[in-house]
């Protein structure tokens, strides 16, 4: 067991050490935007404390064991992920721009995983270093903090396969290389210029520097924080939306089956069931949400004055970018759907149940869990007609194992059951059924904003300390797709 834990040690404090660079930065920025020295103290400090426990931690991490076995993995990508995130909420508390601790875990767990969800009522008004170190975390968690890891491995001499399994637990592995730290240094490279490029679009469109850093950032990494109270909306850009609905759309697709396009194999789209049927999601749902708009009317979270979609173009424009937003679970906003026609808003609920692919930034169920039950029930019928039967499932022409579709219907059991027992948590603090429903499911999808109080318009700030523990834990779940975590709290877990 200390062999064990000497072992993890490392990783963490690797994890650290980048970490409180990337404050050392924010603080720099502080400086330079001449803040209240309570904001760059609280870079400064966090930094050094950071720096003094990666030391440590090295220091009492030498092992000669170069492995980590497959318990070891799931353990560590739980403690580097709750480490980064408890890390991640002290300079808030520090500067004061989020005081309350549960507050301020609750940012900074809805960074690092991408849920996009807030608990800031005014985010204009938070200083410039805070909203830099705010877009930081949806960078560094989009990515992935263990995939990151990974990609220098072999620098500190340890094997990591099992911690790319327990980080990506989906449905489908796949390496573009023989070696897993190729693969994701590749990852890490695509995933740097599409943020580049992003920016780079976003600045034409009249952005400045750090408000198109968090947009592209928001926007490849499906997180959703804005430097802006009202979101996207506040730009009230046709151009701003459609590039956003592009790179929204770019990071909930396989990164790896980007890689591929990029290196010439085009054909690799049109063999993606994945892929086609995603893309097949997203245009028939925003063609349907947005002639409902165009024919019944809808209320622009824009300009919250009554007005309504009174062109197709206008409509499309809004109903696609919603859409997009909430399948890939980034969570921003341009309008806000709790206003829309109830026709609508179904559709957009449903949207939370699905996600975006397997081996993109997105989090909720995944299309190829989707794709896996729905030809289970198709196999299901014909065994039926023909009991003696034998029916293979396959995806991209590579069989399915029948213990992949057993451990889907179990995720999906999991999924639903965290869903419902967070809902009746924070049911407790009286907030409506639905609402609650909602933003539980948001949540552990990564969605970000549910319906009503914590939809687009609103944020989760009202709600009590324990409903947002509640919710900033099966945030993490949902980030490691729930049996990562869950594991960890089963007897059998830890037998030898």
């Amino acid at each position: 067991m200390i062999e064990q834990f000497r072992i993890i040690l490392r990783p963490i404090a690797v994890t650290l050490l980048v970490q409180s660079l990337f404050m050392l930065f924010c603080g720099i920025v502080s400086v330079c935007y001449d803040e209240e020295p309570i904001v760059y103290n609280a870079f400064f400090t966090t930094a050094t404390i950071l720096i003094t426990m990666a030391v440590v931690f090295f220091l009492f991490s030498q092992s000669k064991r170069k492995n980590l076995n497959i318990r070891t993995g799931f353990v560590l990508v739980v403690f580097m992920w709750m480490s980064t995130c408890i890390a991640g909420m002290i300079p808030y508390v520090l500067s004061n721009a989020i005081p309350n601790p549960y507050d301020a875990m609750f940012e900074s767990i809805s960074g690092f995983t991408t849920a996009g969800a807030s608990i800031l009522s005014d985010i204009e008004s938070l200083p410039k270093s805070i909203l830099l170190w705010r877009a930081l975390t949806h960078w560094i968690g989009g990515g992935g903090i263990v995939v990151l890891f990974i990609a220098i491995l072999p620098l500190l001499g340890i094997g990591g396969t099992h911690l790319m399994d327990a980080e990506t637990s989906g449905v489908t592995k796949e390496k573009l290389t023989p070696r897993i730290t190729q693969t994701a240094k590749y990852i890490w490279m695509l995933y740097t210029g599409m943020n580049l490029l992003g920016m780079i679009l976003l600045m034409i469109g009249g952005m400045n520097i750090l408000d198109a850093f968090t947009h592209a950032s928001s926007a490849i990494a499906t997180g959703g924080f804005s430097n802006k109270n009202t979101s996207v909306a506040y730009f009230s850009s046709a151009y701003i939306d459609w590039v956003l609905i592009l790179f929204m759309f770019l990071g909930s697709i396989n990164f790896l089956l980007i890689i591929k396009v990029l290196k010439g194999n085009f054909k690799s789209i049109f063999h993606d069931s994945e892929f086609k049927v995603f893309t097949s999601i997203v245009i028939i749902i925003s063609l349907m949400v947005s002639w409902i708009l165009y024919l019944n009317g809808g209320i622009s979270y824009q300009n919250m004055d009554g007005k309504y979609y009174d062109s197709f173009l206008d409509a499309l424009r809004f109903g696609t970018f919603q859409v997009v937003s909430v399948i890939s679970t980034t969570g921003f906003a341009t309008a806000d759907y709790s206003l829309w026609h109830p026709a609508c808003q179904i559709l957009i609920l449903m949207l939370y149940f699905i996600g975006g692919c397997a081996g993109s930034t997105s989090g909720g169920i995944k299309v190829v869990r989707h794709i896996i039950m729905f030809k289970q029930t198709i196999i299901n019928v014909k065994s039926l007609v023909h009991p003696k039967g034998i029916f293979t499932m396959r995806i991209n022409n590579t069989p399915i194992r029948p213990k992949v579709v057993i451990t889907v219907l179990g995720f999906l059991i999991s999924y639903l059951l965290v869903v419902f027992i967070a809902s009746f948590i924070v049911s407790l603090s009286g907030l409506p059924m639905f609402e609650a429903f909602t933003a539980s499911l948001g949540c552990v999808g990564t969605v970000g904003p549910g319906f009503g109080s914590v939809g687009p318009a609103g944020n989760f700030s009202e709600l009590p300390d324990y409903a947002k523990a509640t919710l900033s834990i099966i945030m993490i779940i949902g980030r490691l797709e729930i049996f990562t975590v869950l594991i960890l709290f089963t007897p059998w877990f830890w037998k030898k």
